[in-house]
């Protein structure tokens, strides 16, 4: 493992990604975030907050200014203290949005973020045992609901994060992190295999 797949790892082991910055708004430093989870109330003053550049490990921490909706939009507006004009917030388009695990609120035992599914395996219960639907990379949503990326066979599906397509999220006894994620989908859901 190297420097920077440690880094990622220290920060998805202390931090949640919240969303990140979609592009910026006006000339006083405001930037546009696209939250994953858009009735998300954590974002408030005072709040301390990790930028990450995406695709590398280059991180810089703010704390959050003031937070309003843009009316009409999927994204937020973010003022964050020390940012005040536009050129400063342009160079944080891209950044992903991420907030300490410990400012998080507290989850029933049974609850878990969806950011946490990701790299599990999605499986499917049949006659003969599991089948294997792929890997959780990412999340995403649309107006509707919170989806799941998963890739199988080299390919992304979308798997809808709520009942009746998700059945369980399944621990290793005595393991309080989720190892796999039981699903009931239909095989029109799944990609189609790439022709050789």
């Amino acid at each position: 493992m190297d420097e920077s797949q440690r880094d990622d790892l220290d920060l998805a082991s202390s931090h949640l990604q919240l969303g990140y910055v979609a592009g910026v708004h006006g000339v006083a430093g405001a930037l546009r975030v696209k939250l994953f989870n858009q009735e998300s109330t954590l974002l408030e003053p005072g709040l301390p907050i990790v930028l990450r550049e995406r695709g590398t490990t280059k991180q810089v921490t703010h704390e959050v200014a003031r937070v309003a909706p843009k009316p009409g939009s999927d994204t937020i507006r973010l003022w964050l203290e020390g940012v005040d004009a536009r050129a400063p917030a342009e160079a944080l388009r891209g950044h992903e949005l991420w907030v300490a695990r410990a400012q998080l609120p507290k989850l029933d035992e049974d609850e878990y973020y969806l950011a946490d599914l990701i790299g599990l395996e999605v499986v499917r219960e049949t006659e003969g045992g599991r089948e294997s639907l792929g890997r959780i990379t990412g999340v995403t949503s649309n107006t509707a609901q919170d989806l799941l990326c998963v890739r199988l066979r080299g390919r992304e599906w979308l798997l809808p994060a709520m009942p009746p397509f998700v059945v369980s999220i399944q621990n290793i006894e005595g393991d309080a992190k989720p190892q796999c994620v039981v699903v009931d989908v239909h095989d029109d859901m799944l990609p189609e295999p790439r022709e050789s």
